[in-house]
């Protein structure tokens, strides 16, 4: 009896350690490889700037307040920048590796507490392998630190309201304030509308109202303004209360009258079902299972999980500056109630039959197998080149799906779901590393950058000329000034500055000939995108960069529609 306890402890552990390395793996595999995009300079930047002045309160990005965004990604940037030694593609990253990492052990802890080790496990694992995970735990921006402390206070808040001991009530309602104002400084006021709307509907619909009162109301509305004011008040007291940008950031936004979201009403019906791949086939069933009472004690969980993601899902539907990644916070719910489906069709068989499941489980991995041939074909169309890595990827999915379908054959079901992670992880691994080259839509414009930080002298200047992109203050290393002026521009170019101008600005200084182009740099494909340095004096330069990968993303009209690179483009 007590060998058996013991090799279930092992067991158990075992798993735990499994389930963080696929985590860790997923949101680790070749983080640097890619170029920062523009939205994550916005952080390095801030980052670099932070940590060179010191200054922790008043954000800058190229010289300028950057008050578009909290502060708390920013902060863990320079946290970890001073450990590295520098603010690159893994300092910038590596909070979001933190938090994706964290949110699968918050899953782990919470669904384990619920329902049972396995479904947290599996549903730890499905959050783990998805295309969000993986995206923006490769991300610099603040997704995934927000995703996590949405995450952590739907969870407490679900284990405080279910625990029978009141001091466990306690901590978790702490738990849950405290996330909620770190939440706040992460990505605020994001998580007032994502967590509030939820469990508004879950009081109403329920009627939880007797609950309010044990939720710590005033101490937690404490904790939650201790946490989230002092910022925002220092800086409002720095600008003289001057916070026209939040109220575009906020409130226009939302109206659909500031950086409006062009997208249709059924925008995000396309974006879950992309974000849960390679489990989007179990989407449908995850959103119809809790209405059906063969769950049992399953079910209360499961209706928590479902208002969290639809009264989530229809406020982003109505908001009118849609984008791609406002949904991420919503997934962790999804891929839990994935999770339980799993379990259920693989193990305890109560809600589904096992003939019906065999199906499912079949049918999910006949289409995965369907779909990387025909991406094989295409592929192999676009770039013969690019043939033998494409195989390689057809192999691997069609051997794990024959030891999938061994595995499940003999009953050995454990096995089975542990071949299934293993897969898709080795499958996605490859995959990325195959192809990164090709997706890294600013790998022309880091090698522009860095190009421009050799050519200029460290002692001399460089001058914009009306716009400069975040990723180029990045890759160039010091602060760009921007010049709208041309006389302006004229008398900085006269007394030795160097110039920079992008696309159509470059015409603009081209067709003025008082300017003289050194280099240039176009992004392959793209004849109208390219990057340009005008000096009075300095030798032309020619680009000596390598195009011959390049030919992945280059078709016969100019180059590869962009819904071809969404893999890596989620953006």
């Amino acid at each position: 009896m007590e060998n058996n306890r013991n090799n279930a402890k092992i067991t158990k552990s075992l798993i735990v350690c499994g389930v963080l390395l696929l985590s860790a793996v997923s949101a680790t595999w070749m983080l640097s490889e890619e170029a920062l995009d523009n939205h994550e300079c916005f952080v390095s930047v801030t980052a670099r700037e932070m940590l060179q002045s010191g200054n922790w309160i008043m954000p800058t990005c190229n010289g300028l307040p950057r008050l578009q965004k909290t502060p708390l990604s920013y902060w863990f940037t320079v946290g970890i920048a001073r450990i590295t030694g520098e603010v690159n593609e893994f300092s910038a990253r590596m909070p979001s590796v933190i938090f994706a990492i964290l949110s699968a052990v918050v899953i782990l802890y919470f669904v384990n507490q619920w329902l049972s080790f396995r479904i947290a496990a599996l549903s730890s694992c499905v959050w783990a392998t998805t295309l969000c995970y993986f995206n923006y735990s490769h991300s610099a921006r603040p997704e995934m630190a927000l995703t996590f402390f949405v995450l952590l206070c739907f969870l407490s808040f679900y284990s405080a309201i279910t625990a029978q001991n009141r001091k466990r009530q306690i901590v978790y309602m702490v738990i849950f304030w405290v996330s909620f104002g770190l939440g706040n400084l992460a990505k605020g006021p994001a998580p007032l509308p994502y967590i509030l709307v939820p469990l508004f509907f879950y009081v109403a619909i329920f009627r939880q109202w007797k609950l309010i009162p044990k939720l710590l109301p005033v101490t937690g509305i404490i904790i939650l303004l201790v946490i989230m004011l002092p910022w925002p008040l220092a800086i409002a007291h720095k600008v003289n209360w001057d916070l026209i940008i939040w109220k575009h950031e906020f409130v226009d936004r939302f109206f659909g009258t500031y950086a409006k979201g062009r997208y249709p009403l059924y925008f995000y019906f396309l974006i879950m079902f992309r974000y849960i791949i390679p489990w989007a086939a179990f989407l449908p069933m995850a959103l119809a299972a809790p209405f059906y009472r063969v769950w049992n004690k399953k079910r209360p969980v499961m209706q928590f999980l479902w208002l969290w993601f639809v009264a989530d899902f229809i406020f982003l539907t109505i908001n009118g500056g849609k984008r791609q990644h406002y949904i991420l916070p919503l997934m962790p719910a999804m891929a839990i109630l994935i999770g339980i489906l799993l379990e259920d069709m693989v193990f305890s068989q109560k809600a589904y039959e096992r003939k019906f499941a065999v199906k499912i489980l079949q049918g999910h991995l006949a289409v995965a197998v369907v779909g990387i041939i025909i991406a094989t074909v295409c592929i192999a169309k676009i770039s013969p080149v690019n043939l033998h890595k494409m195989l390689i990827l057809a192999s691997v999915t069609i051997v794990t799906a024959a030891i999938i379908a061994a595995l499940f054959a003999k009953g050995e079901n454990g096995w089975g779901c542990m071949a299934v992670f293993a897969g898709v992880l080795v499958w996605t691994m490859i995959s990325y590393a195959s192809f990164a080259a090709f997706m890294d839509g600013f790998k022309y414009s880091r090698d522009f950058s860095k190009k421009v930080a050799q050519i200029v002298p460290p002692t001399e200047n460089v001058i914009a000329y009306k716009h400069i992109s975040s990723n180029f203050v990045h890759y160039f290393g010091k602060t760009v000034p921007v010049v709208s002026d041309a006389n302006e521009l004229y008398n900085c170019y006269q007394r030795g500055d160097w110039i920079v101008a992008t696309s159509g600005y470059i015409k603009e200084l081209t067709r003025d000939n008082r300017f003289r182009e050194v280099y240039r740099k176009e992004k392959p494909g793209r004849l109208n995108e390219c990057r340009a340095l005008f000096h009075k004096s300095a030798p032309l330069i020619e680009d000596d960069s390598d195009t011959s990968q390049d030919t992945f993303i280059l078709l016969k009209n100019g180059y590869i529609p962009s819904q071809l690179l969404s893999v890596r483009s989620c953006l």
